[in-house]
């Protein structure tokens, strides 16, 4: 039964990446005060954006506003980012996905193919260079040629999650390196919530619009000024 609308699934993974942070930015300074499943739980903010990202290219009115809207907000998070000491963009990392999705549409609709194909490949190398890198490459990838075929979608996603948990399997400190160190794979739990998407908006008003827009550089203003300050 497919329940969560994209609302849903935006505040979803507005709080995990929330606590992402917290555990990102306040547990290094005050040494393991923030639980490490924080960081477990976190995992799955970005492929719900990715996702999300997709569904929107798909529905909103004007693409070349919607590229836009997140090149505009990279560029304040440049700011942000210069300000606070950290490397946090993820607009930018949406804004190469949503340009990628832009080139292989415009092949797919009969555009001079060499041009599409030359501007989706360097799209896909420059997405290698911002926060999502690689992961953020494959997510668009795979969210976008199997956005109708969940089965294959599922099983590419499971695959593409657990990778770096098969290259590790028989190593000494297996358990340590999946469960301590690299447990990125945790991005796999949020498949269940993607396939109860229902492919409705849910709440829809100008605050619900600029929500994420507007809370990703607040939130990380003052979570790393809260760790800076308060500890």
């Amino acid at each position: 039964m497919k329940i969560l609308n994209s609302f849903n699934l935006k505040v979803i993974a507005i709080v995990s990446m929330v606590l992402d942070h917290i555990y990102t930015y306040i547990n290094g300074p005050t040494g393991n005060s923030i639980p490490i499943w924080f960081g477990y739980l976190g995992k799955i903010a970005a492929p719900i954006f990715f996702y999300l990202i997709v569904e929107g290219f798909y529905h909103t009115r004007d693409r070349g506003k919607y590229l836009s809207r997140l090149v505009l907000f990279g560029a304040l998070m440049f700011g942000v980012d210069s300000l606070l000491g950290i490397q946090n963009n993820i607009f930018l990392s949406l804004a190469c996905s949503v340009a990628i999705m832009m080139g292989l549409e415009y092949v797919k609709k009969g555009g001079n193919k060499s041009k599409g194909i030359i501007f989706t490949i360097i799209m896909s190398v420059v997405i290698l260079f911002t926060e999502a890198s690689g992961f953020g490459l494959f997510m668009t990838y795979i969210f976008y040629f199997f956005r109708d075929k969940k089965l294959i979608l599922s099983l590419t996603y499971i695959l593409f999650s657990l990778s770096s948990v098969i290259l590790t399997l028989g190593q000494p400190n297996f358990y340590d390196q999946i469960f301590l160190y690299d447990y990125g794979w945790m991005m796999v739990f949020a498949l269940p919530l993607i396939l109860l998407y229902n492919g409705k908006l849910g709440i829809r008003n100008k605050f619900v619009k600029w929500m994420f827009y507007i809370f990703y550089p607040l939130h990380l203003i003052i979570i790393v000024l809260i760790s800076r300050f308060c500890f």
